[in-house]
């Protein structure tokens, strides 16, 4: 075809009808006549000759139109712009008529003869093909990225998706990176060629966006080359642009690990911790993080049996619960609470109920508390126990029994 698709069927060439080849023939010696006949089945056809089973072009420099179609059609299946001679080599630029069933994976066989000078130098089986169309599509529902928030970066998505053309006819595939100027994909806005397949790895290029969720719902447009088509009456279908869904992007932007959470009928954002360990008798720091615009109180406090809170900070300003304050868009509000953990083998409840522009909200973290942590150090140092000190008397008294006993016998 015109981009050098080369395709076989029972290893034969093809020659799909409604579309430009290029029938590139090489022979001995330079000559000045050459004529090429393309016909149906093994055989000339022995009665009329038409689009449906004939076709002949020549190759003549005693005329003034080198390149010729003298099939007799009034469409003209010839380019002569488009071929051309170089040494022993002869390359026309033609095609047949799109006149098959409309039955899919419909095929004919059909014959290319060449002649010079009354004289067959070149026959060959060729597969003439329905023009078919298709694509494949391997995807996952969504692709997840994760952003930091207010952060310039690339994010690159969790998964990726690809496309097949399982058609007959290269497939272009555009995607308009102007109206989601924030998506690249990595295979787009190209031809690809029957039986290919593209993989589609999609990243997010951030703008310091605020924390929350982003859903992006793109498509790429399919079609297929019309300079690849002859007669656009019988192919006009296939010219047409057709969406191809892909998948959603979600888009967290947000404090890894953390749980982002849009508060109903609110825009405000609350980022927690939803699980977390720790071990009994120890102090930790959670931070817990609020963004949008608008009035926000916090009140925070801890199941009391399994962990206590020990203090509450706003920012690097020590509160009581319940705090008050008015959130932005474009920071965050960074409270952080100091717990410790009280007993081992529970589950610790810290408690976030979350109020702002009339809607209200609440959350946990849930807290697995495991033994205290051991010291290796005190144990590898510390003083010797009571049996300890009788094991290591036996020890040395048995080694001196034997030191003696062999100074005994050596003086015998």
């Amino acid at each position: 075809m015109l981009g050098g698709e080369e395709q076989t069927h029972f290893d034969h060439p093809v020659l799909v009808a409604g579309v430009w080849h290029y029938l590139n023939l090489t022979i001995s010696e330079i000559v000045d006549v050459l004529s090429v006949r393309f016909y149906k089945g093994h055989q000339l056809p022995g009665g009329a000759k038409n689009e449906t089973n004939y076709y002949e072009w020549t190759y003549d420099t005693t005329t003034a139109n080198i390149w010729n179609d003298i099939s007799g059609y009034g469409t003209v299946y010839l380019q002569p712009n488009f071929c051309q001679q170089t040494n022993t080599q002869y390359s026309f630029c033609v095609g047949i008529k799109d006149s098959m069933p409309n039955i899919v994976d419909y095929y004919e066989n059909w014959t290319i003869e060449v002649t010079h000078g009354g004289t067959t130098i070149h026959s060959e089986q060729i597969v003439a093909e329905k023009p078919k169309t298709g694509v494949s599509l391997s995807k996952p529902s969504t692709i997840i990225f994760r952003v930091d928030p207010f952060t310039i970066m690339d994010a690159q998505g969790d998964n990726f998706f690809k496309i097949g053309n399982i058609g007959n006819i290269p497939l272009y595939v555009d995607f308009d990176s102007e109206t989601y100027d924030e998506v690249e994909m990595s295979a787009v806005n190209r031809n690809f060629f029957p039986d290919a397949t593209l993989t589609q790895y999609v990243t997010v290029h951030s703008e310091s966006w605020p924390p929350g969720v982003k859903v992006i719902d793109i498509q790429l447009n399919g079609s297929y080359p019309p300079a690849y088509f002859i007669d656009t009456n019988a192919t006009v279908t296939l010219y047409s642009s057709f969406v191809i869904d892909v998948p959603q992007l979600i888009i967290y932007v947000g404090h890894s690990n953390y749980e982002i959470i849009e508060i109903p009928g609110t825009k405000i954002i609350f980022q927690y911790l939803e699980k977390i360990t720790m071990y009994e008798g120890e102090i930790r720091d959670i931070t817990a993080y609020i963004s949008g615009n608008g009035a926000v109180t916090l009140e925070l406090w801890a199941d009391g049996r399994n962990i206590s809170i020990l203090k509450i900070s706003d920012g690097n300003t020590e509160k009581t619960s319940p705090l008050s304050f008015t959130s932005t868009n474009t920071s965050e509000r960074m409270i952080t609470v100091s717990i410790k953990a009280l007993s081992e083998g529970t589950t610790g409840i810290l408690i976030y109920r979350v109020s702002g522009n009339g809607g209200t909200n609440t959350y946990t973290t849930r807290i697995s508390i495991g033994p205290p942590q051991s010291s290796s150090n005190e144990d590898s140092i510390g003083p010797l126990s009571l049996m300890q000190i009788i094991i290591v008397g036996i020890v040395l008294l048995v080694l001196l029994y034997m030191i003696l006993s062999y100074l005994r016998n050596r003086k015998r």
